[in-house]
């Protein structure tokens, strides 16, 4: 099976949920990938596990020659990768280690911890599984974890270079128009809030959630505006090139018939919708809301919105904790999400259940 092949499998699987520990993305993902790139995962000389390096224990150690390591690789559970880069680095520095690897199987980040500045200066390049395709991918992991690279020290230097590249500030900037699409796309909760406080401070109102995400979710679907003019309604300016306020959605105009795997469920708004979904994905396989829980796109920033407790749900706010629904199996799901956020959750869901959002489940909210 080729590098590209495997990623695919993995992405695959990934987004299922297959991988809920740090233990499986080792075994079902890391070790894989490094046995595609050339390593002998069954010799611990070169691929070593646990490697103790006073300040704790590496996850993998990749060694040339053997038992002298030249890349640390650091695996953490899904979602947590991030909450790692200082253990990472800093066992890689004070072992003189120059390449360190943090994933939690759908994220590769690579650092150059003997470097200046910050953490997140030190990291040369961020690979996100589900962003690019097997193909790109698998030149990524081959450009920094080849087994030939490493051991000419070719990768090495190709990090340092780029490091060091000026285009890397012109790479970040051409990649924000999409990165906020995404967010928007998503109801990211944050973005909603900084809006909905700034509207409260100028209009004296607070908006309702939905509202604002709708808004910012209008704002990249360029429309025509169409005006009154004698002979007609005739076109305006593009919305993409004019200000314009997003007619509120009524609560009624938000019911209708979800369609999973074609049998209809009606529902009276997108609570509704939302909790069908995952109760009826949840019946037929009991692991389903577990790994639902561990995707990314049921995490916020401060809370996860599936979750066994309600502290969960809301761990900073306690007067909203009675806003959830019960699910199968013990689980919850917070319902103080804005209508964008609820879609998230159940094309997520479908995802999960490695099912197609639009043919095999369909929903229009």
């Amino acid at each position: 099976m080729s590098l590209e092949t495997t990623i695919a499998d993995i992405t695959a699987r990934l987004r299922q949920g297959k991988f809920p520990n740090e233990q499986a993305i080792s075994q079902g993902i890391v070790l894989r990938i490094l046995q595609e790139l050339g390593w002998d995962t069954w010799d611990t000389n070169v691929v070593w596990p646990e490697y103790q390096t006073g300040e704790g224990r590496a996850d993998f150690a990749l060694c040339h020659p053997p038992n002298k390591p030249g890349v640390f690789t650091e695996v953490k559970q899904p979602g947590k990768a991030e909450d790692a880069v200082r253990q990472a680095l800093e066992y890689a520095f004070h072992v003189g280690v120059p390449f360190v690897v943090l994933t939690d199987g759908r994220t590769w980040s690579f650092y150059l911890p003997a470097e200046q500045g910050s953490y997140e200066d030190r990291r040369v390049y961020k690979l996100d599984l589900y962003e690019r395709p097997p193909t790109e991918a698998a030149e990524i992991l081959i450009r920094y974890l080849e087994r030939a690279r490493v051991e000419s020290g070719e990768a090495l230097e190709v990090a340092r270079k780029e490091y060091r590249s000026r285009n890397r500030r012109s790479q970040a900037k051409a990649a924000i128009p999409e990165a906020w699409r995404e967010l928007v796309e998503k109801g990211d909760e944050v973005l909603v809030e900084m809006l909905t406080s700034a509207v409260e401070s100028k209009a004296g109102v607070r908006p309702e959630a939905d509202d604002v995400a709708g808004f910012l979710v209008s704002l990249g679907k360029p429309v025509i505006i169409e005006t009154l003019r004698p002979g007609g309604v005739q076109p305006t300016t593009p919305f993409s090139q004019r200000p314009t306020v997003p007619r509120p959605v009524s609560e009624s105009s938000r019911s209708g018939k979800l369609v999973l795997l074609g049998k209809a469920h009606a529902y009276h708004n997108a609570k509704d919708a939302m909790v069908i979904v995952l109760r009826e994905f949840a019946k037929a396989d009991p692991t389903f809301l577990d790994r639902c829980s561990q995707h990314p796109d049921a995490q916020g920033r401060k809370r996860r919105y599936i979750a066994r407790t309600p502290e969960e749900l809301y761990p900073d706010r306690e007067d909203l904790r009675d806003m959830r629904e019960q699910l199968p199996e013990g689980w919850l799901v917070a319902t103080n999400l804005n209508n964008v956020l609820k879609k998230t959750i159940i094309r997520l869901a479908t995802e999960v259940a490695g099912l197609s959002f639009g043919k095999d489940v369909i929903v229009d909210f």
